[in-house]
């Protein structure tokens, strides 16, 4: 662990509150919040959700079952509280020194542990289902918030009790790999309720949890105070990096619906992979060195071309460019026992400092073999970026220097001038060019069991909170299935648009998968 960085280390600045800085993905995610603040919504806020069933035992009844887990709930979120404190914290900003600091106020006894419980765990019994209810524009709370929906009876079987649980949390307090190992902890503090009966070894809140406060990425990935000659030359790369710009090849985006100036509900629609093609989709992608993100991600840019074609018809032959980004897993990059699922309340993953450009021809669009032959050249451009980040060992610690930069480019007040911050920012314009994103959840069995004790856990999913008017689609398997979703907001696209978005991107992977046939 580096020696230095105190402003990074909580400290104690009232009798049961815990004070440090936040890094810097901490406030690119909190300015993003302050940005959007003047829509009514909260930017990139996360929303996780997972199935929990258990059977019930012989001579049990249904309602004395149901009664017992959701009483059992609540108590996984207390024990989790106490695992894994970071969860209760938050970031403000502190005009008085102009800087952004996470906060921990610690509960100390029954009476505040109620009152933290009662704010933070919400119970929802309205016939929707967690699938159904995340995408009814439910409430994004500054402090993270655990759901537990009542699975209508018509989706559950006679024999067991369901419960969909979704977290709601600003995205500066975790991101999307730290929920699903956050939602998976839950699961098993949920089991060993259930076979320990909910009081049993309920935790002191005797403040002996300060321990396990996560730092920020900064000290978790030991990432050094002073670069090295080699990682400075990066860094002044990546600060000096210009927008693309060409008076020959033109950047395009999706088209969506023109009109709307605010954001409206933030929506999520998802398809599934049956395990036989997943199977038989992983073995030939092997063959070629690639994952499915890769295979995925070289599909996107195909289909963005393609949608801008046929909605600007031209003859003229001439090239157009998709830019985007990566986003990386950097809990491998930190120390023990940071790179565990134990500090899976953070914000440990970083983005690619130079943008994927992928150029492409728009006029006469490739059929057949050419259009194979068009996504293995993609393929192997998309391959080759996320490899070059894999492989420089100095990423790790440019990434706080990238985020810095990403967040430079922001317009959000940056001085410690009161004034600046007590009305609500312009929400930013709809980006005239959105691209499309894609987030690689993996192999979702690594970090969520599928049966914990008598608990079932299914369908466990992310997403980021999506304002504009771009597309965010997410990747992951499991239990050998593979499912490719996506995260819009309804302002400018709808269902049917985004589902005919995913399936364009399932019919060039699978059109190339056939082929080899």
């Amino acid at each position: 662990m580096t020696t230095g960085y105190d402003n990074y280390r909580w400290r104690r600045t009232e009798p049961n509150r815990w004070e440090r800085d936040a890094d810097e993905a901490e406030i690119a995610y909190s300015a993003l919040i302050k940005l959007y603040e003047g829509s009514g919504r909260m930017e990139f806020a996360i929303t996780g959700h997972v199935s929990l069933a258990t059977s019930l035992l012989q001579g049990e009844s249904a309602d004395a079952a149901s009664d017992l887990l959701d009483e059992c709930l609540g108590v996984a979120w207390l024990r989790l509280r106490h695992q894994m404190p970071t969860i209760a914290s938050r970031v403000v900003y502190d005009s008085s020194v102009g800087k952004w600091k996470k906060i921990y106020d610690a509960v100390t006894n029954e009476t505040e542990r109620a009152a933290w419980l009662q704010e933070t765990f919400k119970t929802v019994a309205n016939g929707q289902t967690g699938v159904e209810w995340a995408n009814s524009d439910p409430p994004a709370p500054e402090v993270a918030t655990i759901f537990s929906i009542a699975a209508p009876a018509a989706s559950s079987t006679p024999l067991e009790i369901r419960r969909d649980i979704v977290l709601r949390s600003p995205h500066d307090i975790i991101d999307g790999i730290g929920t699903l190992q956050l939602l998976n902890a839950f699961a098993h503090h949920v089991s060993e309720a259930l076979d320990q009966g909910p009081r049993h070894d309920l935790p002191p809140f005797n403040l002996s949890e300060i321990a396990r406060l996560s730092p920020p990425y900064r000290i978790a990935a030991a990432v050094p105070e002073q670069p090295t000659p080699q990682q400075a030359e990066k860094i002044v790369a990546i600060q000096t990096i210009q927008p693309e710009s060409s008076s020959r090849v033109q950047t395009i985006g999706i088209p969506f619906k023109a009109g709307p100036l605010l954001p409206g509900k933030h929506q999520r629609v998802a398809h599934v992979i049956p395990s036989s093609r997943t199977t038989k989709l992983l073995a030939a992608l092997k063959s070629v060195g690639a994952t499915p993100t890769h295979a995925f991600h070289a599909a996107i840019p195909m289909v963005v071309r393609d949608l801008h074609s046929e909605a600007n018809p031209s003859q003229e032959e001439k090239q157009v460019q998709y830019v985007n980004y990566i986003l990386r897993n950097e809990r491998r990059s930190c120390s023990p026992p940071f790179n565990s699922p134990a500090h899976s309340s953070s914000v440990y993953h970083s983005i690619s400092g130079g943008k994927l450009t992928v150029t492409m021809y728009d006029s006469v669009l490739p059929t057949g073999e050419k259009r194979n032959q068009e996504f293995l050249r993609i393929l192997d451009e998309i391959k080759s970026f996320y490899l070059a980040i894999r492989d420089d060992k100095d990423h790790y610690a440019l990434a706080p220097y990238i985020w810095a930069k990403n967040t430079s480019e922001l317009r959000y007040p940056k001085t410690n001038d009161t004034a600046e911050w007590k009305g609500l920012n312009p929400v930013p314009k709809p980006n005239d060019k959105p691209s499309v994103s894609i987030s690689s959840m993996g192999l979702i069995d690594r970090m969520v069991d599928a049966q914990v004790g008598r608990v079932r856990v299914d369908n466990p999913w992310v997403t980021g909170e999506e304002l504009g008017t771009g597309l965010g689609l997410f990747l992951g398997t499991f239990k050998g299935v593979l499912e490719l979703s996506a995260a819009y907001n309804d302002a400018w696209h709808d269902k049917e648009e985004v589902e005919g978005f995913l399936t364009r991107c399932e019919e060039i992977v699978f059109g190339w998968l056939d082929s080899l046939e």
